[in-house]
């Protein structure tokens, strides 16, 4: 339950003025989530068409937020702030945080070698030299050293520079819906035959378009310990891509052809030059919504990233120590970036399969032992999410789902 007993329903969801730090912090939150799903969700599920599509974005919705208040519930109970690799083990042990690391790196590293490429195809349409691998692959190399210098500037400077971009993004997207609105056809949409056979494969990619959790312990650090202005975050901050992601599925499946949409191979510029139908206006609009949209998800990962190496690798905040700590996050990011140029989906869904794990799984297994440890112990909640032990059942069994259908 929550800490503060007597605070009414609408105080608890209600949208208040919130300090700045909150709102930052539902950037960060909203931010990270809205650039891996939004770009990639007309490839990955468009084939569901989109009746279903809202259907499983919905559910998908409700198990993030779910495994995200069983996240915070432990952070907040064995010290908020830690690291999810050092939560884990306190928790589980040495070999429950060995496979917290792999995974968590693994899901960190293949997220932003994914935006890294998005991004580099992206500039190279935007300066006119897309088709040319050896230019796009400039293109990646020079966005994730822009990257690499604002991550080296420390945690400040990233979260300035993720709420700028977070809401320059917000006014892209109110422009690129508006300009796209007029070149839906409803019945289509409406009319159009799902295909299942894409149902499980989809899935991984769908959850992915969730990933935020591996930011709560940086949201802690920076928020504070209040439970209920945590929970509105996370809230609020997941709302939020799950109503983008609506408009922009209800846009792009209605705007391009499931034809169009199986020769596109996971390209995010593929898809925005079909969106345009030739109108240089549109498309301009949709690189920048596009751009803004991976900028702000890349920041709350890369940082994500960083805090995870400094902490395993024990390295400190000094000027040097920061520069090796960039360098070991960004090198294999450009590498893989530069071998694998088209990887966008395929990386997104090798991230669903990390985060069923480090998300969902993971978080399960620590709030129910810590409950049964608290319960023997007669110890006292700093907060437990609402469910109990069928919550959290239920909740494992969708985890399993998502890891095995990412190999079937």
């Amino acid at each position: 339950m929550l800490s503060g007993v007597g605070a009414s329903t609408n105080d608890l969801w209600g949208l208040h003025i919130m300090k700045s730090q909150s709102l930052d912090a539902v950037c960060i939150v909203a931010g990270t989530t809205i650039g891996a799903g939004m770009l990639g969700l007309p490839m990955a599920i468009g084939f569901l068409g989109f009746k279903v599509s809202m259907v499983l974005l919905l559910v998908m919705w409700a198990l993030a937020f779910y495994t995200s208040l069983l996240l915070l519930e432990v952070n907040l109970q064995v010290g908020a702030g830690l690291n999810v690799n050092m939560m884990v083990k306190k928790v589980l042990g040495r070999w429950g945080q060995v496979i917290a690391v792999v995974c968590l790196g693994f899901l960190l590293y293949a997220v932003l070698v994914a935006y890294v490429t998005a991004m580099g195809g992206i500039i190279a349409r935007a300066i006119g030299v897309n088709g040319d691998a050896f230019s796009t692959g400039a293109c990646s190399v020079a966005f994730a050293l822009v990257m690499a210098t604002i991550m080296y500037l420390g945690t400040n400077a990233i979260v300035r520079f993720n709420s700028l971009f977070f809401l320059s993004m917000l006014g892209a997207m109110g422009i690129a819906f508006a300009t796209l609105s007029t070149t839906v056809d409803v019945n289509v949409l409406m009319d159009a035959t799902p295909d299942y056979k894409y149902l499980v494969g989809s899935i991984p990619v769908l959850f992915a378009s969730f990933s935020f959790h591996f930011c709560i312990p940086s949201i802690t650090t920076v928020v504070g310990t209040n439970t209920r202005q945590l929970v509105r975050i996370m809230f609020w901050g997941t709302l939020l891509p799950l109503l983008c992601y609506m408009l922009w599925l209800f846009l792009s499946l209605g705007s391009v052809p499931m034809d169009q949409i199986v020769h596109m191979r996971g390209g995010v510029d593929s898809l925005i030059k079909s969106m345009c139908n030739g109108s240089v206006v549109i498309q301009t609009i949709l690189s920048i919504f596009a751009a803004f949209a991976l900028i702000t998800s890349f920041f709350g990962v890369a940082l994500s990233l960083f805090d995870l190496m400094a902490e395993t690798l024990r390295r400190g905040n000094s000027g040097r120590e920061r520069m090796g700590t960039t360098v070991i996050v960004f090198v294999p990011v450009i590498i893989a970036s530069l071998l694998a140029p088209g990887g966008f989906i395929a990386a997104l869904a090798h991230a669903g399969a990390a985060l069923a794990v480090i998300c969902i799984l993971l978080p399960c297994a620590m709030s129910y032992k810590l409950r049964r440890e608290a319960k023997a112990a007669a110890n006292k909640f700093v907060y437990m999410t609402p469910g109990g032990s069928m919550g959290i059942a239920t909740a494992a069994v969708c985890g399993v789902v998502i890891l095995v259908a990412n190999y079937i």
